[in-house]
């Protein structure tokens, strides 16, 4: 009986060889023809009036024998739909478009004052394009910025996606929003949403203006400029991205922004930050704070008569990362042995953007506290009647606690 077994058992193994021998040799596997097809990285979408215009960022395999085994080319495409313009990228080519490694959508400033599932749908209905890629807006047209040459990556789609990255998540500088999370926020009863705001701008900031020098310094440093610019003046033409501001969206358009220090705020009470800087002015001094983590706590409460009251109490483990001022031995050595008054000046601050940010969300009834969604969770019967005026009517209260890490 064991010898037949075994013999059963190696017939069974060598059957399953001869099989995976056989598909190895006879199909493909799904491979991509990458001289058919148009492998997409980033697609911008611009909006006038009723047509869509559609910048496609494409990745073009090369010959591994040229250096560089990839370029990209960016084509342009119009159509009364999104699909209607794909199709048209595919008539003028002969390439057909692929969304598998599509990891951003980029949309125009026009395309934002309508609603955005105007065009978004064609992304949400596509079974091969990822729900988790990256959702971003603009202030200009979606085709400019993706034009620009990106300073230290091969294309303005790795440049922009690094600045939507999850550890400028983790920092506080930016809210990075996939097409899934923006898709729930859509179809939510509160129906609201924020996207990051994508900006070029030029990679050297502007310095004060230098002392008088002499003659021969002058002519010195012109010369030195001559020959430094001939090879570096492309690169210094090159802008970097920031997403540092936020849209907030309400039915698909966009209905106000919030600035870098409230998109900060806004990371505080909905994110979750690891190693953020925080600076605060104290006693003519700046001292700067390292956010080792957050811990937020939001609680709703609703009364009979349709108002309610949200609670938001945010705790923060910092410790000092860098001073204004010079400091004695044994408080730099110690990172949690912080000046007298810091914490208390971050608190005030810090609360104060919060509300700041409520204000502004409240005043457009865009929801990204999730008001209504809460009541709707724990209210729904109560609150069938007051829905359209909660947001409005709800009172903010703050509490904001830094501690020391250690």
């Amino acid at each position: 009986m064991q010898n037949t077994h075994v013999k059963n058992t190696v017939r069974y193994f060598l059957l399953v060889v001869v099989l995976l021998v056989f598909l190895f040799f006879s199909n493909d596997f799904g491979l991509l023809d990458v001289e058919k097809t148009a492998i997409i990285t980033a697609v911008g979408v611009d909006r006038k009036e009723d047509e869509f215009f559609i910048t496609s960022q494409i990745a073009v395999p090369q010959p591994s024998k040229q250096g560089d085994s990839s370029k990209t080319v960016q084509l342009v495409s119009s159509g009364k739909t999104i699909a209607e313009a794909f199709e048209r990228l595919n008539a003028k080519t002969g390439w057909y478009p692929k969304l598998v490694f599509c990891n951003l959508i980029l949309l125009g400033k026009e395309t934002t004052e309508n609603d955005v599932f105007d065009s978004l749908d064609f992304f949400l209905r596509n079974e091969y394009l990822s729900n988790d890629c990256l959702l971003a807006a603009c202030d200009g047209d979606a085709k400019e910025v993706l034009d620009n040459a990106a300073l230290v990556d091969s294309t303005s789609s790795l440049a922009i996606e690094k600045v939507l990255s999850a550890h400028a998540e983790r920092v506080g500088t930016v809210l990075p929003t996939t097409l899934r999370e923006f898709a729930i926020g859509y179809f939510s009863e509160g129906k609201s949403g924020y996207l990051p705001i994508v900006k070029a701008q030029p990679q050297q900031e502007k310095t004060p203006p230098q002392t008088q020098t002499t003659a021969t310094d002058e002519g010195q440093s012109s010369n030195q400029d001559q020959q430094g610019n001939s090879g570096e003046s492309a690169d210094k033409q090159k802008p970097v991205f920031s997403a540092g501001e936020t849209a907030l969206f309400v039915g698909g358009k966009r209905v106000d922004t919030l600035t870098e220090t409230q998109t900060f705020a806004l990371s505080a009470v909905i994110g979750k930050l690891r190693l953020a800087a925080y600076s605060v002015d104290t006693d003519g001094e700046c001292c700067t704070l390292s956010i080792r983590q957050n811990s937020p706590k939001i609680k709703l409460t609703v009364n009979e008569n349709g108002r309610a009251s949200l609670s938001v109490d945010v705790t923060l483990s910092a410790g000092v990362t860098d001073y204004s001022k010079s400091q004695a031995l044994e408080k730099i050595r110690d990172s949690g042995n912080l000046p007298d008054g810091v914490f208390y000046a971050a608190e005030k601050r810090l609360a104060a953007e919060i509300h700041s940010v409520f204000e502004k969300t409240r005043a457009c009834n865009c929801d990204v506290f999730g008001i209504v969604d809460r009541a709707n969770k724990y209210e729904k019967r109560s609150l069938q009647r007051f829905q359209s005026q909660l947001l409005k009517n709800t009172t903010l209260g703050v509490t904001v606690h830094f501690q020391k890490v250690r």
